[in-house]
């Protein structure tokens, strides 16, 4: 045969012979296992499957032989001379189709299919697949010829040679039908064995070639990637491309940050898996450790993680491919499918929740599904799962991730550090891990051993606030306790303020369980007081304190004049704020939270609801929220109950003056002998706002003179504060100058 060289040419008495050989004893077959929670594996080693699927192909070589033969005598001698075979149809050729009835088998051989499927079964593990999926000696046979152009190229020439048609260098249903039958009955066999629901198809064993615009005699196949990784014993990550390995430790149910109850629901559902097909719904919000849950189920049910993204899918058919060939892979291998993107797709296409509902409900594997929240009913009732939510760690169990993750990146960090640490910061566990190894390396690079409390939130506050910051203005927190000039009973406030965050996941997780106290841990604070007493100064002492962020709320992007905008723009600043390890401060507060009103009209009806709405989620908000405002009696009366500190600040007396003039002096500004602060402090009656200003512009005075900040320069900054504040100065004279007039 021209252009085949090298193609070793088997007679037909050399099957025959194979034929009347006596095969091997075969190996003990595999347990046969049903569909859906156990699956076939490849078993052996690579070297004696490899050494399987040749002589399965040996036996396939012989076979094709003999058809070889049997198309060269039906093509006429001619054939073997023509250069142009299967590209070309000539009249005589059109004549000798008309004059067949049926287009005669390529082998007169009625064991071919037994042959070649008993040479199949010899690849380890191939005898558990067969019976796990109902495979009969049709569909092994169709198999391994689907298989064979895969391992040697020379098979598509030999494939388009005998389709008398080079462009089908993959096997058609009517090449494999003509190969393995030998009458009508047998060919209508084989034919019905590609079926939609027959193994093959329903399992995804063989994919048609192209676009399917063929029909379904004329159309190409081939062997799944997946399954082809697994017959080849491929690496099967490549053909998922699940990415990089996880750098986290592999979680057990034991080790797992949940509730107990939550941990005794898992363990349950593990234990229903031994005898039906888990199906788990994981839900909770964003970092509430739903991948490491279904890590925990994996390693109790000694199975890896087949991991499916569906966040990018965007048709019904991507979604069921994308779901059906995760779901093979862990049928294959034994693993647990572990889908998530659910939030992304229902948000895309509310009827893709039903395509990828009913294409798990057909996957032969144990599943979980991750999502924030569970399906609707709508959607559910084609797959019943059992739902399991989860919550964000709390500080108990933020703790032991700390312990875990300080130990794998070999930092030392004080108990009492890690106490804080838990109590303080809401953090998720890949957040917890990524920063005890950020904060190792920094002090891995400034020589240092041992981690402190302020170097381990100076990286989580790195990883938190990215979303809040794009609608509130970040404060860097310079000023602490030290710096704070306030009254005894203020000073003592803050303090318990910064203990009621300290001390709250303690009191309503492990004091207050199951009660109605556990209901939120958030902490509202209230600073009233004239302008310049220190309201934002105290809220930068208490954040700095805390070791957080300060968020000062912009109202410009919080208020609209359209009706429902507002409450939208609230919502979104308090789920950005939900984990951000920040200080939300609402200055001016009264403009957003101001008292409801009479209903008159639309106007106040949906003022009033802003209004509502604004207190609902205030009493939500599990964080530290302060709310600063010069007019007290312009707040809504409600906040009372739903404020958790109202701080007064008054007007600073003469000894808080003096010290105010003091500590806001510029460290390095000169300053003249003849100024006396003691004695602006007593005849200038100014907040502490107020004494900042007429300090800086007093020496910006002197800068500009090029000299010392004089007296003369402070009693013209302060003149000028004055008439800020619509007010005339007398400048009194020093107590000295009054003695000697």
């Amino acid at each position: 045969m021209r252009g085949f060289p090298s193609m070793p040419v088997t007679r037909k008495a050399d099957v025959m012979t194979a034929r009347r050989r006596k095969p091997p004893p075969p190996a003990a077959p595999d347990e046969p296992r049903a569909v859906g929670p156990e699956s076939a594996s490849a078993s052996g080693s690579p070297e004696a499957v490899h050494q399987a699927l040749l002589a399965a192909l040996g036996r396939l070589d012989a076979l094709l032989g003999v058809a070889v033969e049997h198309q060269a005598r039906r093509l006429g001698p001619a054939s073997l001379m023509d250069p142009w075979l299967g590209l070309h149809l000539e009249y005589a050729d059109v004549q000798r189709l008309l004059a067949q009835q049926q287009r005669p088998a390529l082998v007169a051989d009625r064991g071919a299919a037994g042959m070649l499927a008993a040479a199949m079964r010899e690849v380890g593990g191939m005898q558990g697949m067969a019976a796990a999926l109902g495979l009969n000696d049709i569909d092994l046979a169709a198999l391994l010829i689907a298989l064979a152009p895969d391992v040697d190229l020379r098979y598509e020439r030999i494939f388009g040679y005998l389709q008398d048609d080079i462009t089908h260098k993959r096997p058609s249903l009517d090449f494999i039908a003509n190969l393995l039958a030998v009458d009508a009955s047998q060919r209508l066999a084989v034919c019905a064995r590609f079926a939609r629901n027959a193994p093959l198809s329903a399992h995804g064993l063989l994919a048609p070639v192209g676009e399917g615009t063929r029909s379904l005699l004329a159309q190409d196949w081939r062997v799944d990637a997946v399954w082809r990784s697994w017959l080849l014993q491929g690496d099967i990550a490549d053909v998922l491309e699940l990415g990089a390995p996880e750098r986290l430790p592999r979680e057990t149910l034991q080790t797992l940050a949940v509730e107990p109850a939550t941990r005794t629901l898992l363990e349950q559902a593990c234990q229903l898996a031994g005898t039906l097909p888990l199906r788990l719904c994981l839900h909770g919000e964003h970092g509430a450790g739903k991948h490491d849950a279904a890590r925990a189920v994996a390693q109790r049910l000694h199975r890896e993680l087949v991991a499916v993204d569906l966040r990018d899918a965007d048709s019904a058919t991507e979604v069921t491919a994308t779901v059906e060939r995760a779901a093979r892979v862990a049928s294959l291998f034994g693993g647990l499918l572990y889908v998530h993107g659910f939030g992304r797709l229902e948000q895309r296409d509310p009827q893709l929740v039903r395509t990828l509902m009913t294409a798990l409900a057909a996957a032969p594997c144990h599943l979980v599904l991750s999502c924030v929240m569970p399906p609707p009913p709508v959607h559910a009732g084609a797959l019943p799962m059992l739902r399991v939510e989860l919550q964000f760690p709390t500080a108990a169990a933020r703790r032991l991730l700390w312990q875990r993750a300080t130990q794998q990146a070999g930092a030392e960090v004080d108990d009492e550090d890690l106490l804080v640490l838990a109590a303080r910061f809401s953090l998720s566990s890949p957040q917890i891990f990524q920063a005890a190894a950020e904060s190792q390396v920094l002090a891995l690079a400034r020589g240092s051993g041992k981690l402190t409390y302020r170097d381990v939130a100076a990286a989580v506050r790195r990883q938190c606030g990215g979303e809040l910051a794009r609608m509130a203005t970040r404060i860097t927190p310079r000023a602490d306790f030290s710096n704070l000039v306030a009254p005894i009973e203020v000073r003592t406030q803050l303090r318990e303020i910064c203990a009621r965050v300290v001390t709250r996941d303690t009191v309503a997780h492990q004091w207050a369980e199951d009660s109605v106290h556990a209901r939120s841990t958030g902490v509202t604070a209230l600073f009233v007081g004239p302008s310049g007493t220190g309201k934002t100064l105290s809220a930068e002492a208490l954040t700095n304190e805390l070791g957080l962020d300060l968020y000062r709320i912009d109202l410009a992007g919080i208020v609209s004049k359209y009706i429902g905008e507002t409450e939208k723009n609230l919502d979104r600043v308090f789920a950005a704020a939900a984990h951000a390890n920040a200080v939300l401060f609402f200055d001016e507060a009264d403009a957003l939270f101001g008292k409801r009103s009479e209903v008159k009209d639309a106007h106040d009806r949906y003022a009033n609801i802003e209004v509502a709405y604004l207190l609902q989620k205030m009493e939500q908000f599990d964080g530290l929220a302060i709310l600063a405002t010069n007019l007290k009696q312009n707040l809504d009366e409600a906040f009372a109950r739903r404020l958790t500190f109202t701080v007064n600040f008054p007007f600073p007396e003469e000894a808080e003056r003096r010290l105010l003039w003091e500590n806001l002096w510029p460290p390095r500004a000169p300053r003249a002998a003849d100024v006396d602060l003691a004695w602006f402090a007593r005849e200038f009656r100014l907040s502490g706002g107020n004494i900042r200003n007429t300090v800086m512009a007093a020496a910006h005075l002197a800068a500009a003179d090029g000299r010392v900040v004089t007296r003369a320069h402070l009693l013209h900054a302060t003149r000028r504060e004055y008439q800020k504040l619509g007010k005339n100065l007398v400048a009194p004279a020093p107590a000295a100058e009054r003695s000697v007039a």
